[in-house]
């Protein structure tokens, strides 16, 4: 039998489409900012736009990070962008030529407007996240109900770049679980886990820790540290191809830290009539949210 069913063509994606997947995280926009800021004033001067020095987008970047994100600049951001959406020539980095072929110069503004805005955003959800922990720690030692509450809510908040979240409130609270039973649990910074592979060290272990449950994301993370003992720690559950890796010893899903970890530290709150467990996570993560954020002024200027 002949089918008549018509071929769809797929329609180009342009850097919009590849930007956008990368709304509010620093490391990625603070590459691609610069560069398309570059790329916007070379179209306006109706000059063909030749590419940026890694110095100048080390420069963006550092600019973009001083007023939204902490991070220091790092060259595996850059190669990670020429994976995405950079080509480079001569030393000299710009956009890859099928993104920006198809697109206007009234797009390419609004783009850099929106991306600038997610960063904005993100800072000050941060700023928000920050003093909502502040509050909470200063309630009364007998309001534990509240402070688990708080913490609950941090949690389940795993849409858009929440990973972010998941990572330090997860954290905050395997931490003060292991240091009940006298074992030490750290976290390396947001920048190193992005070209390191691993959130969190304890023991003989690695920590892995993701809220993208896709199986490429997955199979990436076991890929990573090769013959190294980690936990996965999960938003979801892991699949049940992968349950039996020899180097996977456990794997801890948003329910686990939810139903045990911290059901067993609210309970001996509760027992003790004092929040010192809950007290404690909530000062880990409040320190580890501000050992995220980096800015020169505590005033974010609107005109950019």
């Amino acid at each position: 039998m002949v089918s008549h069913r018509k071929s769809v063509s797929k329609v180009p994606e342009t850097i919009r489409d590849v930007l956008r997947r990368y709304l509010r995280q620093g490391t990625n926009l603070g590459i691609a900012i610069p560069v398309l800021r570059a790329h916007i004033g070379a179209v306006k001067a109706k000059h063909k736009f030749s590419g940026l020095m890694e110095r100048d987008i080390q420069q963006g970047f550092r600019e973009l990070s001083s007023k939204y994100f902490k991070s220091e600049y790092h060259p595996t951001y850059l190669n990670r962008a020429q994976n995405r959406f950079l080509s480079t020539s001569e030393g000299r980095f710009r956009f890859r030529d099928e993104l920006v072929d198809s697109i206007s110069i009234k797009e390419l503004i609004a783009l850099e407007s929106e991306l600038i805005e997610s960063l904005r955003a993100a800072y000050e959800e941060r700023q928000a996240i920050i003093r909502k922990l502040e509050e909470t720690r200063a309630l009364p030692v007998g309001r534990v109900v509240e402070q688990y509450a708080l913490i609950e809510s941090f949690l389940n908040q795993l849409s858009g770049n929440h990973g972010e979240m998941f990572e330090v409130v997860s954290f905050a609270v395997l931490r003060e679980y292991f240091r009940s039973f006298g074992f030490s649990l750290h976290r390396f910074s947001t920048t190193q886990a992005n070209y390191g592979g691993i959130d969190f060290v304890g023991g003989e272990a690695i920590y892995q820790v993701t809220t993208d449950e896709s199986l490429q994301k997955l199979r990436r993370d076991l890929a990573k540290a090769p013959c190294t003992k980690r936990v996965l720690v999960r938003s979801g559950p892991m699949p049940p191809m992968f349950a039996c890796q020899e180097n996977v010893l456990e794997v801890i899903e948003l329910k686990d830290i939810l139903s045990h970890f911290i059901t067993w530290l609210m309970a001996s709150d509760k027992k003790s009539r004092k929040a010192a467990h809950i007290q404690r996570v909530l000062e880990i993560a409040l320190t580890e949210f501000r050992r995220e954020i980096w800015a020169e002024s505590t005033d974010i200027v609107r005109a950019n």
